[in-house]
This record gives C-alpha cells, structure tokens and sequence, in this order.
C-alpha cells in the first residue's frame, strides 16, 4: 500500500514510539529498523532488521536494479509483519497499520540520501497489506529526523552499545539481520522517476460535464499510471484551476497518484460492481467469482463545471 497520512498528532508520541522501536534489540549502526505500527492505538506490533543499503549517488539509482532489490526487499518486509488487506464483498478493508523505517546510523541527525532511498524503496514495493507506507526517520547518537513530516529531535538517540559494536552489551539483543533479496530479472532496464520529475503530458481532455474520477479512470484505463497524479491535475488545470488543495486532499484519502486515487480514495457505488458469478451443486450455491467491477464504467453523471468531487458513479 502506498501512502503518506500522519500517524502522529504531537512530538511526544512520535518520540515514544521511536524510542519503542529503537529500544527492540535490533538497533545498530548500519541497521534500519521496520516497525509495524496500529494507527489506532500506535502499539508497536512488530519490529525487523535489514542492512542498510548504500545510498544512491546524487538521489539516482545507480545501478537502478539496486532501488528494486530494496523494493523487493520491503514488500517482502511489509508481507511477513502487516496483514494482507481484506476484501468484505463490496469493498477493501481498512487501513490499520503503518510502517514506520528507522535507518540507524552514525553523523548528524539530518536527513540524507541514505534515508531518502527508501521513499522510493517503498514507493514502488507494491506490497498488499493493511499498512500505509509511513514516515523514514533516522536515528545517530545525537538525536533523530524525519523524511515527510521534517520533524527532528534530541530523543531517542542510537545507544552507545549501537554504535561501539558490543554486542554483549547489557539491555542489547543483537539479532542477525534478514539477507537482501535479489532483484527481479524483469526490472533490468527499468527507470526510476525522481521527485518532482515532470511527466509529458498525454491526449485527451475532459469531456463536457465530466466528473475528475471518471476523467482519471478513463485515462489511467488509456495511458496508465505514472506514479504521479498526472490526469487529476491536468483535469484540474483544464476545469477547475481556482481547486488549488486537489493534490493535498487526494493524498490525505490515500491518493498520491491517479491509480491510488482510484483504488484508495473513492470507490464505485456497489449498484455499479457486476454480481458474483455462482451455480448449483448439491442444492447449495457455489460463488465462482465475487463482485468486481466492470470492464467499462457507465456514463458519468456529470458535475458543474469548477468542480472536482467526483459524479453520483463513485462514493
């Protein structure tokens, strides 16, 4: 699942759940940590190890089969401590969980390439769990910082037994940490956008009263996704330019480019989804295949023009 929504209302939980996380046994200098967090209760369910990767020259791949090794190696991360994302027969479950990376190591407490490395990590992972993909922090000997949310602070900092090496250390539980896993012979060759990169802009614009959901359903169906939240901005460029909190309102609903926009913020009215394909055995029903949604959608009931909810189609 890949998303940004802030776990934490204040400084003091944040600290206190890094300080949990830190304090697992698995804190170390060339370490980063993955933690599992509830978002309800912010209990730390899970917390796993992996060697921090050597970070990218200048924020590019180099080679580019490194970002998807560590991608691989997340969603595989992600896939043995969050739950698999529920299907409830009309809908997906809830987001539950978050994943919080803790890269330890030693210098200032300043985000670095090391720690931007694993946005993209993350980014393309394609994991299919209840867990957003939450904030990257970086804990030293004197103090901590974050990626998304750029907060910083004095505590918790990476024990002296973390960075000396003893591993014998009292209150210290070394554990090995788990092997990268290989990268995908499918994924040589394959670019990495960088932040900020600006996509070439596609055909097709909206049609007269064409809701913003079925505009970026109909191209993401045409053109595909490029990570980015290309359609939903050209749509609000063309029909409601004065929309200027589009982009923020998306991600805060999980939708941070035109595919998450529709797999996470808006879904199709139940009425909309084909029925379950069923037959008869045994004078029982037997479901072949659940509800799922069409191949096509209907024709969108349309919105005024300089507005960007979606039409009566999506909820």
């Amino acid at each position: 699942m890949s998303s940004f929504i802030e776990l934490f209302s204040g400084r003091e939980d944040r600290e206190r759940v890094l300080t949990e996380i830190v304090s697992s046994g698995l804190a170390r200098c060339g370490v980063t940590l993955i933690a599992h967090v509830e978002r309800a209760t912010l209990e730390v369910l899970a917390v796993r190890s992996i060697p921090t990767p050597e970070p990218f020259v200048d924020g590019v791949p180099e080679p580019i089969g490194a970002i998807s090794s560590l991608s691989h190696q997340l969603c595989a991360m992600a896939t043995d401590i969050v739950p698999a994302r529920t299907w409830t027969g009309d809908r997906w479950g809830p987001i539950t969980g978050e994943l919080v990376t803790v890269v330890c190591r030693e210098g200032e407490a300043a985000i670095s390439p090391v720690e931007e490395q694993f946005f993209w990590g993350w980014r393309y992972s394609n994991h299919l769990t209840a867990g957003f993909h939450g904030d990257v922090y970086v804990v030293t000997p004197g103090g901590w910082a974050g990626l998304l949310a750029e907060w910083s602070g004095c505590s918790p900092v990476l024990p002296v037994q973390a960075v000396t090496g003893d591993q014998s250390a009292p209150g210290v539980e070394w554990r090995q940490p788990v092997a990268p896993l290989p990268a995908s012979p499918d994924d040589a060759g394959t670019a990495i956008p960088h932040a900020g990169d600006v996509v070439a802009d596609s055909s097709g614009a909206p049609r007269p009263g064409e809701c913003l959901l079925c505009y970026v359903s109909r191209m993401v169906l045409q053109f595909g996704c490029d990570n980015h939240l290309r359609f939903a901005r050209q749509y609000r460029d063309a029909r409601a330019p004065r929309a200027t909190g589009l982009e923020r309102r998306l991600a805060n609903a999980g939708g941070f480019c035109d595919c998450e926009v529709l797999l996470n913020a808006y879904d199709l009215r139940p009425e909309h989804w084909l029925p379950a394909l069923t037959h008869e055995e045994d004078g029982r029903t037997v479901i072949d295949e659940g509800e799922r949604s069409p191949d096509s959608l209907p024709a969108c009931t349309g919105v005024s023009t300089g507005s960007t909810q979606p039409c009566g189609l999506w909820q």
